[in-house]
């Protein structure tokens, strides 16, 4: 920023800053102003070469550019002007005039846009149909938010000058890769970003004197202005481990800085007392600390016991640590991040007498990566068999992370890492630290600790950072062929890296002693069983890597669309056992740590209170004895345990007989299974949901009655995917054999994304007239082909069931046999019973059901009756079945269907699509990718955890026309509502059928969408304030006058729905509904609405803070909240927080959904 005589100018670095620390933007004010100095700039190496990376990325654009325009003068670069009134409206003009139309410019290049208090220089504007597409280059591998905020500042600045934009502007990433984002979104979060930045510059200009640090709510506490801050007045984000939230709750009891809170003993209003006298003790030691430093680093042992389960020293004993370059990517690729060194130090004796034997294993580029990888988990496996006690010893999470990311990337040893997990074979020493210790520095980082057993280092590389610069400048100079200093620049990181493992043996050594003195370790470990892998398994690794040796030579951005389809036809063979690994590991992990460190995951409920409601008793004498608990708690992730759940219960350590806790291990899991008999749920005093559960608990296998209480309810077993895991072993295999072509066929039609292929080689068939236009359509193209697909794309109220179950209906009357699939039952059952309604016969269509279910279509007792069922028929029928039924070969024969539909395709994973095509030859892909998504848990080497509809769509809002249908016209939505709904996720291709929607009313409501902003500050998932406005809004709509589909009545309680994205704000809004005896209205969370209706729906979003960690792009989901509105027929109400348009946005992904939710409510005011 700067001033133009008394006008203050602002750029993009200054909103950048802003959205990244306001404290540090007032300062840039400050210095400005003249109210502080210029404060000395210390060199930075890292940000030099960023900026000469940088520059490099942007010529290579530019070339790029002029070859693609390589007319006279089509590409034109702009110089900078200077820096006044008079230079810079004249550099805007000159911009202007240079994309006026005829001036033969196709392409600017740094142009310059000033409207009076905004400057920037845009990296390019390029010339096309839809208007100018604005360009700018970052090094960044992805999308960053200020990078973002500096296109929609651009953007703002053209648009209010009259310039055309094209819809999307684009930046093209250092990768290689080009990320478009929609420009209307990108101006919108710009212009409430600036107006925020605006608001502040004004309040402190019109203040005196310069910006106080203590003043400033939104300082982020980690910038270099604000550690100079902090430093300057001991503040408490000095202490370790405190955060800025918590210094918030801190400030506002009175305590400001590490002096207060050392003597704080009184209570903190929502600071629980055991981290307050955490975070208390831990300040004293500082300050004892920062009064007499001539006494040096200082630890106390908190808990010998975290001590004591070390493990006993092995001599195979490793000490571990990753050399990274977060920064490093390959042209054309989006993965970023280079383990450029994996270094350790080993103290087996074997070496040259001189101390730990060093050992590296290095890496320059992607196929380095996994040979260096390979190799080191094939010398760690060597060392195991040498010394199968042995550990591998490492400081902080990251270790384990990557290699855990290593495998997932390169599809290799991702079994033996796992077993290295199983076999606890890493300790991070971090995490002993944390445990048994409070040091007097503060951080804890290895760095930190190292005064308390080791000398200073030395060297010209002595932090990561440096590390980083380093390599970069080995790699330049390798580029240029100055081999001799490059090897030497080697050296020097080898030696840093050196250093951190020998100080990792050191601490270790050093935390051994300090237990009660003496080395007391755990007892040493069993050997490591063998690593047994069943032939199943055996045959499944072996067939992912015949596939992906196919392809292994070629590095991921250079592969064929043919090369794509054989890597993910590989990732799918292992596609479950990666699904469920995170889930495994979780499990692991929470046996081994105290609840309060459990990540937060959906099904866990964490106890705080138990009662006996039934003592321990057996009906027979050969039955384990059972009792009924009543247990109160939280449920993690505000998603609440439902009735019928069937859960395991954890126990902390020492646990009841029958429940094993392992060495070290804090808790224990029982073996029998806990059912939920009943529930209730409110919100808790902190605003979290609370429940408490009535549930029936087994004694566990080879235990008996005990007076335990669990201190935890986990998900239970996993479900088996057996069938589904053959089916794709077999489409593996059928792959395999054809190379090196690809069978032709459905699924391979979907992984190369090819348009559906009709025998003649003939177009899909247009859509033409009429209410059966559709049905007539997608019919005609599926008799018209032999092996392919049809993909159905249907927005809410399209009637997508409608088209489907006539389209069904149509083929099994000309003999057709045709499968449903689904994710739910309930799907599946919704598409029959349309189908039989559609006017097939219903003893066609068979399906297993309850007992108590009375459909129109054939209930069969079990499943397995399926291939009787269609065996009487022979042919003109439907069965219905989820991916477990049309895989299992005792229900449906491989290509026994002429057609296989998939309901909800846009939630059903590519892979599992590929696994139940095999039960036919074509596929009718039904859903919409703009609603619900796909849930993955899964890390996988290529996306097969995408669903099949968002695969084929690759990121459009639209179904390309010749890959499928797009049912435009919605039968639910009043006019005014469906261009809200179509404008916010269908790119405003989706209309409304005005003939049947236009009349319907509610009696003094305007159909479309209300937005009701409500003040409330320091929600996170539930609002009571807003609970009360939905509340109100809710009585006033009841006993209006409705007119719907040419009736006219009362509007009832039935008529409305209440949606939210929180179970806490589900149970806020039900007592508040309650006691206004409106009960009966219906209230839940956007997944269990999906293909529900009613004349007015109302979505309340209870956050004032952004929500529970899911981050706005949860929140404000484009796809939630599409869902969420479009139950509505006349009209919807959005009930947010005032401040949610305030919210900084964190990512990309973030802004984005941030972008649309502004344009949905509109300006503030």
């Amino acid at each position: 920023m700067f001033l133009l005589s008394d006008q203050l100018v602002v750029s993009a670095s200054d909103l950048r800053l802003a959205s990244e620390c306001e404290f540090a933007v007032l300062r840039d004010l400050d210095v400005t102003l003249g109210r502080v100095d210029v404060g000395v700039q210390e060199d930075d190496p890292m940000r030099e070469r960023l900026a000469e990376l940088g520059m490099l990325h942007e010529q290579a654009q530019l070339r790029a550019l002029r070859a693609a325009h390589p007319a006279q003068g089509a590409v034109v670069e702009l110089p900078r002007p200077t820096y006044s009134v008079q230079g810079l409206a004249a550099a805007m003009t000159t911009t202007l005039d240079a994309m006026a139309a005829g001036s033969g410019v196709e392409v600017l290049c740094q142009a310059t846009l000033f409207d009076g208090s905004f400057v920037g220089h845009v990296d390019f504007l390029e010339r096309t149909e839809g208007g100018w597409r604005l360009s700018d280059t970052k090094l960044a591998r992805e999308a960053t938010v200020p990078a973002m905020l500096q296109l929609g500042a651009y953007a703002a600045v053209l648009d209010a000058a009259g310039v055309p934009l094209a819809r999307e502007a684009r930046l093209s990433l250092g990768s290689g890769a080009e990320e478009g984002f929609s420009v209307a979104e990108l101006v919108a979060v710009y212009r409430e970003r600036r107006a925020r930045l605006d608001a502040i510059l004004s309040a402190h200009r019109a203040a005196e004197g310069p910006a106080r640090w203590e003043d400033t709510p939104t300082a982020c506490g980690r910038c270099a202005v604000c550690e100079a801050e902090a430093e300057a007045s001991l503040d408490l984000i000095l202490v370790a481990g405190v955060r800025m939230p918590t210094r918030r709750k801190l400030r506002e009891a009175g305590i400001r800085t590490i002096a207060d809170l050392a003597s704080r003993t009184d209570p903190v209003p929502e600071v629980r007392e055991r981290t307050l006298t955490r975070l208390r003790e831990q300040a004293r030691l500082q300050l004892d600390h920062d009064t007499h430093p001539e006494e040096g680093v200082r630890a106390e042992i908190i808990d010998p016991d975290a001590l004591h389960r070390l493990p006993a020293p092995s001599r195979g004993d490793l000490f571990f640590d990753f050399e990274g370059d977060p920064l490093w990517a390959e042209r054309g690729s989006s993965v970023w991040g280079l383990e450029y060194l994996f270094g350790m130090v080993e103290v087996d004796g074997d070496g040259d007498g001189d101390g730990p034997e060093y050992r590296a294993f290095w890496a320059h580029d992607r196929l380095d990566e996994k040979a260096a990888f390979i190799a080191f988990v094939e010398y760690v496996e060597a060392r195991r068999r040498r010394w199968p006690g042995l550990h591998v010893y490492h400081y902080a999470p990251y270790e384990v992370s990557a290699l855990k990311r290593l495998a997932a990337r390169y599809a290799v040893y991702e079994d033996t890492v796992d077993q290295w997990l199983r076999d606890e074979l890493f300790v991070d020493l971090y995490a002993v630290v944390r445990a048994a210790l409070r040091v007097s520095q503060r951080s804890y980082s290895l760095k930190k600790l190292e005064p308390l057993y080791m000398p200073a280092r030395s060297g010209d590389v002595t932090a990561a950072g440096d590390s980083i610069v380093a390599y970069h400048r080995f790699m330049a100079l390798r580029d240029i062929d100055r081999h001799n200093e490059a090897d030497a620049v080697l050296g020097e990181i080898a030696a840093y890296n050196r250093d951190d493992c020998v100080s990792t043996y050191l601490l270790r050594g050093w935390l051994l002693a300090r237990a009660d003195g003496e080395p007391a370790t755990a007892p040493a470990p069993e050997p490591p069983e063998p690593q047994v892998v069943s032939p199943e398994r055996a045959a499944l690794i072996d067939l992912e890597t015949l596939l992906r040796e196919r392809v292994a030579s070629r590095r991921a951005v250079d592969r064929s669309d043919l090369d794509q389809a054989i890597a993910m036809t590989a990732s799918t063979v292992l596609f479950h056992a990666r699904e469920d690994k995170p889930k495994w590991q979780a499990h692991f992990e929470r046996l081994r740590t105290p609840v309060r460190d459990w990540r937060a995951e959906d099904g866990i409920f964490v106890v705080d209170e138990a009662e006996v409601v039934d003592a321990w008793a057996a009906q027979t004498p050969r039955q384990r004895p059972r009792r009924i608990l009543r247990l109160t708690g939280e449920p993690m992730r505000d998603v609440p345990l439902a009735v019928g759940a069937a859960v395991k219960a954890v126990y902390a350590a020492p646990a009841p007989g029958g429940i094993e806790v392992k060495s070290g291990h804090a808790n224990g899991e029982s073996s029998a299974t806990v059912q939920v008999l009943g529930t209730q749920e409110w919100v808790g005093a902190n605003g979290r949901l609370r429940q408490s559960l009535t549930v029936l608990e087994l004694a566990p296998k080879g235990g008996g009655e005990h007076t335990a209480y669990p201190i935890a309810l986990v998900p239970g077993g996993f479900m088996s995917t057996r069938s589904i895991d053959e089916a794709l072993a077999e489409f593996g295999r059928r792959v395999l054999e054809s190379l090196p072509e690809l069978p032709t066929c459905v699924g391979t039609d979907l992984l190369l994304r090819r348009p559906p292929r009709l025998r003649s080689g003939a177009a899909l068939p247009e859509v033409g007239q009429g209410p059966r236009r559709h049905v007539e359509a997608i019919t005609e193209a599926l008799l018209a082909m032999a092996d392919s697909y049809v993909a159905v794309q249907g927005p809410p109220g399209t009637g997508k069931t409608w088209v489907g179950a006539r389209v069904i209906a149509a083929l099994v009357e000309r003999g057709w046999r045709v499968g449903v699939c689904s994710q739910s039952h309930a799907a599946i059952e919704n598409l029959l019973t349309a189908v039989v309604e559609a006017g097939l016969p219903g003893n066609l269509v068979g399906k297993e059901a309850k007992a108590t279910q009375t459909p129109n279509w054939t209930a069969l007792a079990s499943a397995d009756d399926l291939a009787g069922f269609a065996a009487e028929r022979g042919t003109g029928y439907v069965i219905g079945g989820t991916a477990w039924d049309l895989t299992n070969l005792r229900r449906v024969a491989r290509g026994q269907l002429d057609l296989v539909v998939i309901d909800e395709a846009g939630q059903f994973s590519l892979a599992k699509t590929l696994a139940v095509a095999l039960a036919g030859s074509r596929l009718l892909l039904l859903g919409d990718p703009q609603q619900l998504p796909q849930v993955s848990t899964g890390s996988h080497p290529d996306p097969v955890d995408e669903s099949a509809l968002g695969w084929l769509l690759a990121g459009e809002a639209v179904a390309p026309a010749g890959r499928g249908y797009f049912l435009e016209t919605t039968w639910r939505m009043h006019p005014a509502l469906a261009r809200v709904v179509s404008d916010l996720a269908y790119d405003g291709e989706l209309r409304s059928a005005e003939s049947v929607t236009a009349a319907r009313s509610v009696a003094g409501v305007l159909p479309g969408l209300h937005v009701v902003p409500v003040a409330h500050a320091e929600r996170t998932t539930s609002s009571p304030e807003e609970a009360v406005v939905v509340r109100d809004l809710v009585a006033g709509l009841i006993g209006r006058e409705l007119v719907s589909d040419g009736q006219v009545r009362t509007l009832q309680a039935a008529d409305v729905i209440v949606i939210t994205p929180y179970n806490a704000q589900v149970s806020t809004i039900r007592t508040a509904l309650a006691q206004a005896g409106l009960e009966e209205v219906a209230v839940g969370t956007v997944d269990k609405f999906q293909g529900q209706e009613a004349a007015v729906a109302v979505l309340s979003l209870a956050t004032s803070t952004g929500g529970d960690g899911r981050g706005l792009d949860f929140l404000l989901s484009r796809n939630r909240l599409n869902v969420a509105l479009s139950r509505g027929q006349v009209a919807a109400y959005l009930v947010h927080a005032e401040s949610l348009r305030a919210i900084a946005p964190r990512s990309a992904a973030e802004l984005m959904a941030l972008g649309g939710f502004l344009r949905l409510i509109g300006p503030a005011g």
